[in-house]
């Protein structure tokens, strides 16, 4: 396990245990915005009502082999963003260059086990200064023991500082950036008890053949439906502080581990960017609308990338399938709104090029997009992201547990010259 460094430089203040609050962003002026780049302040540890110990470790366990794949950049500029995507930063910038920084790595572990354990289901529970310093002074295995009865407790002591709550689609949402100031180490952490289990070996598939490179975005007089593809078209508007900023689309594989041109050799990936420039000077207005000829199959919005950092939404993400011969229309995401969910109204003037569209003969139809796809993880920071309509509740905690290897895909390409893989 990854051990984290501890911050020194504590206030002690007495104070009599209270029943739990829930914090949102709305109950009081002041409260910080979730961000998904830093962990929560104070003395915390998880909670699921009904669980016991040997659930909370098992989720601290599963959470963990997840975190261990993750990587924060350095400071190396675009130069460290390959180590902070895994596969996908290779995609995005090239190849692993320079040394990771140790503080920041300390900082994205610690927030990543909070966003993992988040999405499973637990809750953050922050405790008062002067009960949380008499826990943290525990050794392990006596700390252990102190958390039997809080793990589980319906209404525990001290005061619930997070939930899951589908953040990441929220406007208001630190999704990505570098990652925050750690203040103290989770007390769930540090109890848990070591392990010799040694985590399973993720697989190492095939470089990607020429033939899967990402495809770019078709010119107007380009636009058509070719044989054996699909059409996805889709719209990112923002402001000038978001421009850069780009959303990651994969193709889903055969299995969570198998990428699908291990068995077609056709590309997997795809990406938008909003433009760094405005259409007219002064103007902090950003807009793009892309359309890709891409393999049939089941798309999904993996990952949102900004610079070296990699935001991958690989605990559960969001998807549409996409027909051989059809146009599919992906939606329109506005980085700046209120939410990152998209915008599925079908308008003539959000398709361009419209003319070159309608003269093949492409009438596009809304994505239906569902929620639920895991992918092994990879980036700076994982979470998840559900994109389906408002009006349903909200989603279902998916439960995580390491994503097992699978047997590997019959290749059956000509050699090519060897690529950056892709997720």
């Amino acid at each position: 396990m990854k051990r984290i460094a501890i911050v020194a430089g504590l206030l002690a203040m007495a104070a009599e245990p209270v029943q739990a609050q829930i914090v949102t962003r709305a109950a009081a002026p002041g409260v910080e915005r979730i961000d998904l780049t830093r962990s929560s302040a104070g003395y915390t540890y998880f909670n699921r009502a009904g669980a016991d110990l040997a659930q909370h470790d098992a989720a601290l366990r599963a959470c963990l082999v997840e975190v261990e794949r993750m990587r924060q950049p350095d400071d190396n500029g675009a130069a460290g963003a390959a180590a902070a995507g895994g596969l996908l930063g290779a995609l995005v910038v090239g190849m692993i260059q320079g040394a990771v920084n140790g503080m920041q790595e300390r900082r994205g572990v610690a927030a990543n086990l909070e966003n993992c354990m988040v999405v499973n289901g637990w809750r953050v529970v922050r405790l008062d200064e002067a009960e949380g310093k008499t826990l943290d002074a525990m050794e392990q295995a006596a700390l252990h023991d102190a958390l039997a009865d809080r793990v589980g407790a319906a209404a525990p002591e001290g005061q619930i500082v997070r939930v899951y709550d589908n953040d990441a689609v929220r406007g208001d949402t630190v999704v990505i950036g570098r990652a925050g100031d750690l203040d103290k180490v989770s007390l769930s952490a540090q109890a848990l008890p070591p392990s010799d289990a040694a985590p399973a070996a993720s697989r190492k598939g095939p470089q990607a053949p020429r033939t899967a490179r990402p495809p770019r975005a078709l010119k107007p007089e380009e636009v058509a439906i070719k044989p054996g593809d699909a059409l996805v078209t889709v719209r990112l508007t923002g402001m000038a502080e978001q421009g850069g900023r780009t959303l990651i689309f994969t193709r889903q594989g055969p299995a969570p581990d198998i990428q699908p041109w291990e068995n077609d050799g056709r590309p997997a990936l795809f990406a938008v960017a909003l433009p760094t420039r405005g259409a007219a000077r002064g103007d902090r207005t950003r807009a793009v609308t892309q359309t890709f000829s891409v393999p049939p199959g089941r798309w999904r919005l993996s990952a949102v990338n900004m610079g070296p950092y990699i935001t991958h939404f690989c605990l559960g993400a969001s998807g549409f399938q996409a027909g051989e011969g059809e146009a599919v229309y992906a939606g329109a995401f506005d980085l700046s709104g209120e939410q990152m969910r998209p915008d599925m109204t079908l308008r003539d003037d959000l398709l361009a090029p419209t003319s070159p569209a309608a003269v093949a003969g492409v009438r596009h139809r809304a994505a239906d997009w569902t929620y639920g796809d895991r992918q092994p993880c990879e980036g700076a920071y994982l979470y998840a992201l559900d994109l389906r309509p408002a009006v349903q509740d909200t989603p279902p905690f998916i439960v995580i547990t390491p994503v097992a290897a699978a047997q590997p895909a019959t290749v059956e390409t000509a050699p090519t010259t060897p690529s950056s893989t892709l997720q």
